[in-house]
């Protein structure tokens, strides 16, 4: 059985999706949850280029990863899980760097089973921005759930 799951959050639809899956999970196994969020600085940066320098996106970052991590949390509590924990790390680089994050803390943290969503891109948007949950699964050393959406990033049934 699981005994310490994490469960992959960025506040999207599809990672609300994951949390909902890892507590069920959780709560069955009687295991441990820890709640991880990468801040992702350089899509921060992307989307806030002229707007704001670095230090005010490197604080807005954690301040939304905070935000989401302390809903899970509380979510996460409600629900009945015992033993709740949250990290969050922060990337510059994207997915690949992203990825080995998330599999050493598991790999240091003694972790039986990563959950997660996914944005289900493909095509050119696959080939652009990379594949968190791709790189997770190539890198991982314990099983990994993905979680898919049943509508494109776009909003499209698929």
């Amino acid at each position: 059985m699981y005994q310490h799951i994490i469960a992959a959050l960025d506040g999207s639809s599809n990672s609300d999706k994951a949390l909902l899956e890892a507590v069920r999970i959780a709560k069955f196994c009687k295991a441990s949850l820890t709640l991880f969020h990468i801040a992702s600085l350089r899509d921060l940066a992307v989307e806030g280029v002229g707007l704001l320098g670095t230090h005010e996106l490197h604080d807005q970052a954690f301040r939304d990863g905070n935000r989401v991590l302390e809903q899970a949390r509380k979510q996460a509590v409600e629900a009945g899980v015992e033993q709740v924990q949250i990290h969050m790390a922060e990337s510059w680089d994207g997915g690949a760097d992203m990825a080995e994050l998330l599999v050493r803390y598991a790999d240091s943290h003694n972790a039986n089973l990563v959950v997660l969503g996914t944005h289900g891109r493909s095509g050119i948007a696959h080939l652009l921005l990379g594949s968190f949950a791709q790189n997770l699964l190539r890198r991982a050393n314990c099983p990994v759930m993905v979680l898919r959406s049943e509508q494109s990033e776009f909003g499209q049934a698929e």
